[in-house]
């Protein structure tokens, strides 16, 4: 038994350093193609003796997210960061000045190694130090290449906190600095994710409770930025309340919301943020209400229906751009005779199933959707990709048959008269 147990344990320790050789050698190999992906072939030859071994030696370790100390995180949660984050890494690559491409997954693991090494530490190394800098100044800290790689770092870390962000349970900010692209000095890599719990507050409307969300967002000093806006800006009358008020957004709005525009929760709702933050607000002022336009990819898609309510502004609902109560929905009812049960019917009432059809592709359908003002529809075809839900291509001629009828088709002028 105990000669079985040692041969055993030799065979696990042989396995680990054969593992530990093939991990030197990928290593190795990472290096060389990062010297001749960013300086030049030549400069891999030009690096001392023993410059391997001390890289190796002293490589970060990997970079990885973890809850900020004290946070109760669910474990899950933590795991979805790093999968999500990995993910959108795969996906990225550095320009560089000659014409290649590097990964930023390499770049910021074997090649801030190779460039924090020429960096510190080749000044000991008299021999070839001066064209290895030479070589690789363009990525030394404070350089612009550094900065470009730290804004890369920024707004992954930023897509990767929205995309997993979502009004109805928690918002995400990361904290960045510690890790090895922006301090060469760290032993940890480790990007420190913090959680924050929208606040939800009943709002007493037409004498009834409604349950709200205040409208805000993670500032980068992480505190919650929240959303305030002039009451005239979004048309209602001036009078005694001309201070910006609060903005507070209905459940039942952020369900519409994602029910009729169907991609990621995150993405959607910091829009609905940054929305109330422009300059000059684009909106439809009408009976008590202001609609306040709606846009992903800076095409519009919808309205926000938003009333005052004790000194409070309150997103009460979302409408697509196709629904009745909307200026395009009217118009589409009056050129093509389009009731709210057919726009169901259809299913032109959301943007996945919208998509589904394919109208830009279609003249006739193009020209209808033009001519009501859902033209900016026609251009969010590449959203489809990123639907929640699965949606299978649609006819389009199938609706142009349905439509036969109506005057628009006919080549009628409904607005005449």
């Amino acid at each position: 038994m105990a000669k079985s147990k040692k041969k055993g344990g030799n065979s696990i320790a042989a396995e680990a350093k054969l593992q530990s050789i093939r991990h030197q050698k990928r290593f190795r190999e990472r290096i060389e193609e990062l010297c001749n992906l960013l300086a030049g072939p030549e400069h891999f030859k030009l690096l001392p003796q023993g410059a391997m071994e001390s890289m190796y030696a002293n490589r970060y370790p990997v970079l990885k997210a973890k809850p900020t100390a004290g946070a109760n995180m669910k474990k899950s949660k933590v795991i979805q960061f790093n999968k999500l984050m990995n993910s959108l890494m795969e996906n990225q690559y550095l320009p560089i000045d000659n014409g290649n491409k590097v990964s930023l997954g390499w770049y910021l693991s074997e090649g801030l190694v190779l460039i924090n090494f020429i960096y510190i530490y080749v000044t000991h190394y008299p021999v070839a130090s001066k064209k290895l800098k030479e070589g690789f100044q363009d990525y030394f800290p404070e350089s612009e290449g550094q900065i470009l790689v730290e804004n890369i770092v920024d707004e992954l870390m930023t897509d990767t906190c929205v995309l997993l962000s979502d009004f109805n349970k928690s918002i995400y900010k990361a904290n960045v600095i510690n890790i090895a692209c922006f301090d060469m000095s760290t032993t940890q890599n480790d990007i420190l994710i913090r959680e924050f719990k929208p606040e939800q507050v009943n709002i007493q409307i037409e004498g009834k409770y409604h349950s709200t969300i205040r409208l805000g967002w993670i500032s980068p000093e992480f505190e919650w930025v929240w959303s305030r806006v002039k009451p005239s800006a979004l048309g209602f009358p001036s009078g005694s309340v001309e201070i910006p008020l609060e903005i507070y957004i209905q459940l039942h709005a952020l369900n519409k919301l994602q029910e009729r525009i169907d991609i990621s929760p995150g993405i959607m709702h910091s829009i609905a943020f940054l929305l109330f933050f422009q300059d000059k607000i684009p909106h439809h002022y009408a009976n008590g209400k202001s609609l306040v336009e709606y846009r992903v990819s800076n095409e519009k898609v919808g309205y926000f229906v938003v009333t005052m309510n004790d000194a409070k502004l309150v997103i009460r609902t979302f409408l697509f751009l196709t629904n009745d109560g909307t200026p395009e929905g009217k118009n589409l009812r009056r050129l093509a005779e389009i009731e709210r049960a057919d726009k169901e019917h259809l299913m032109i009432d959301k943007l996945s199933t919208f998509n589904a059809y394919h109208f830009d592709r279609n003249e006739k359908m193009s020209k209808l959707f033009n001519e009501a003002g859902c033209g900016s529809l026609l251009k969010l075809g590449h959203l489809q990709e990123f639907s929640l839900n699965d949606v299978k291509d649609k006819d389009s001629e199938s609706i142009e048959q349905y439509l036969a009828d109506a005057s628009f088709f006919r080549n009628e002028n409904p607005f005449e008269g």
